[in-house]
């Protein structure tokens, strides 16, 4: 990568320069071929400016942060590109993602069962059987969960396709 670090209305420091470049050096594993990085630091009154501008494969990519310490303003910029970096690299995965298929199938011609579960965290409620049989017939759902008040016992009730109910009392063991 090559660096280019100005200076504007503050005094040129090695100690800034190093400490960009270190910062700077991180960007590598997002970045392929020939990449350009301008760095600049500078001082408006009481507030202390960096500017970088990246230009990698065709690409640019800015950004700008003040502060009242010169190393905090690099540090949020720096912060800031990287999140820039990581959505465009994520972004370019998702891209060259998209013709593939989602899992190649096992040698047994079984696919991945965990990849195609799907979770999702409900509430269990204390219901009598009557309540929770009208509860799912007002919800669009054809699961509920619920605690039976009269056992105590977990309980799943389920809509069938015919529109019959079922009801699972799991026994904890």
């Amino acid at each position: 990568m090559q660096v280019s670090v100005t200076f504007r209305n503050i005094e040129p420091s090695e100690a800034l320069k190093s400490y960009v470049n270190d910062r700077l050096k991180k960007f590598d594993r997002y970045l392929e071929g020939p990449t350009d990085a301008h760095v600049v630091l500078g001082q408006e009154k009481f507030r202390y400016l960096a500017d970088v501008i990246i230009e990698a494969n065709g690409r640019v990519i800015k950004g700008r942060e003040e502060n009242a310490d010169m190393y905090a303003a690099i540090d949020l910029v720096m912060d800031k590109m990287d999140m820039q970096l990581r959505r465009h690299r994520d972004k370019l995965r998702d891209k060259g993602d998209r013709g593939r298929p989602a899992a190649a199938p096992s040698p047994a011609g079984e696919t991945p069962v965990l990849s195609q579960i799907r979770r999702k965290r409900v509430e269990v409620p204390p219901l009598q059987l009557t309540d929770a049989v009208e509860l799912l017939s007002h919800k669009g759902d054809n699961l509920l969960v619920f605690t039976d008040v009269a056992s105590g016992a977990l309980s799943v009730l389920y809509r069938r396709a015919d529109g019959s109910y079922f009801l699972v009392e799991p026994m904890l063991g």
